[in-house]
């Protein structure tokens, strides 16, 4: 029978490392939500939709980093449970190097087609894409950083390189649009907070990064083919929970666009809460199945703790609309509440089942990319089809959501027989 106090007392640490992560997170997710609502607050509802959309747009084409972390994290956790120090330094070196140079492959992409960016999605400045521009770029460099201390289960260190990258944005974006930048300032806070996580992630990765180590070979094909089937899994959960505000942008009027990012505010908090379980679980998961032990026990204690918290905060949240909404954004509109309350859905639904998709990744069981493959294709097509009202588009959402956590949680259940 499960017992929580076994599981904070574990001898494998995993409980502990929860903790660690989970109040870091939690204080990193109160300063993304101080962003979030310092630029609800500054910003105008259609100046907020514009960077809402930029910023949905920035988790669309940086989706192949969130396999990058992924990717570093393994086989990183995997060289040090077989105590492979010198294959860890390998692996950092020729995946640092192979981020900068795709860092400046997207740079020249962005700097050729930001006029027709801002002209599809209604920005009269080329500024805010310009400096959607630099963060693409720089945000190649940091996923093979945090998937290092990750990997490593260096928690204290991806914690604070966190924290401070979280505590610097909310300042900056502050002073910044203070000084009358407004979206750019937004999006400038943000870029410096990305390059100030990267120095601190590099101090305490230097002894793996620098200095003189003894060349071992990688099989660095191995990890391509393990690399290159997630590009295509995690843009298309990335689509999956953010194409639907660029499209909105697209398709609505700059009013009903910003009606749909308030609400958005509901939905990210929804999505970002099991975060720090799923940080924690993989590579305790993937230590423990390269080592050939049962890592089920650990997706039984993530899947529980995930669920009670997104259950916990849809109660909240559906109990008291109009207060949660006054505090996210400053704002009321009765179709927001609403709108709300079909992301509280969806959204628990996909955080569910990125949770389910970090312990397939962790195991090496690749089985589930046809899943998202496929409801992500049909929910682009069906918004592109069905967009009436912001509610037809939600509805859409909820559908995908829940047709895709049921579907990993079965492939789970099977791949466990």
């Amino acid at each position: 029978m499960f017992s929580l106090g076994k599981f904070f007392k574990g001898g494998d640490g995993f409980g502990r490392n929860v903790l660690v992560v989970f109040f870091g997170t939690s204080l990193l997710s109160i300063f993304n939500l101080l962003y979030q609502l310092l630029i609800a607050h500054r910003l105008s509802p259609v100046d907020f939709a514009v960077f809402n959309s930029l910023l949905s747009l920035f988790l669309i084409f940086s989706a192949p980093l969130l396999t990058l972390q992924a990717v570093t994290a393994k086989f990183a956790a995997e060289f040090a449970a077989r105590s492979e120090v010198n294959k860890i330094k390998t692996l950092f070196s020729g995946l640092l190097l192979k981020s900068v140079l795709f860092s400046l492959g997207t740079f020249f992409v962005f700097l050729v087609c930001a006029p027709r960016i801002a002209s599809s999605l209604k920005i009269p400045s080329y500024g805010p894409v310009y400096m959607l521009m630099w963060l693409v770029a720089f945000a190649w460099i940091l996923p093979v950083l945090l998937g290092g201390l990750q990997g490593l289960k260096k928690f204290n260190w991806f914690v604070f390189s966190s924290i401070s990258g979280g505590g610097l944005k909310l300042v900056l974006a502050f002073v910044f649009i203070s000084f009358g930048f407004g979206i750019s300032g937004a999006l400038g806070g943000y870029l410096v907070a990305t390059i100030v996580t990267i120095l601190i992630a590099m101090v305490a990765l230097r002894s793996f990064i620098v200095g003189k180590e003894q060349w071992v070979y990688v099989h660095f094909k191995e990890i391509y083919r393990y690399f290159f089937p997630l590009i295509i899994s995690n843009l298309c959960f990335t689509g999956l929970v953010n194409s639907d505000m660029v499209l909105v942008k697209y398709y609505f009027s700059p009013e009903k666009a910003g009606l749909y990012s308030l609400s958005q505010m509901v939905g990210k908090i929804f999505l970002f809460l099991p975060m720090a379980i799923s940080v924690v679980m993989f590579p305790h998961a993937s230590s423990l199945n390269a080592k050939a032990q049962d890592a089920r026990p650990v997706l039984n204690k993530s899947l529980l703790y995930a669920t009670t918290l997104c259950v916990a905060a849809i109660l909240f949240y559906n109990l008291f609309p109009e207060r949660t909404l006054i505090l996210l954004t400053g704002k009321i509109y009765p179709e927001s509440i609403f709108v709300g309350r079909l992301f509280s859905v969806s959204m628990t639904g996909f955080a569910l089942s990125f949770l389910l998709m970090n312990y397939f990744l962790s195991v090496k069981d690749l089985r589930f990319i046809k899943f998202i493959f496929i409801i992500a294709g049909i929910q682009l097509l069906s918004i592109l089809i069905i967009h009436r009202s912001l509610a037809e588009v939600q509805y859409i959402l909820c559908v995908s959501a829940l047709v895709l956590f049921s579907s990993l949680f079965i492939l789970s259940r099977k791949s466990s027989a």
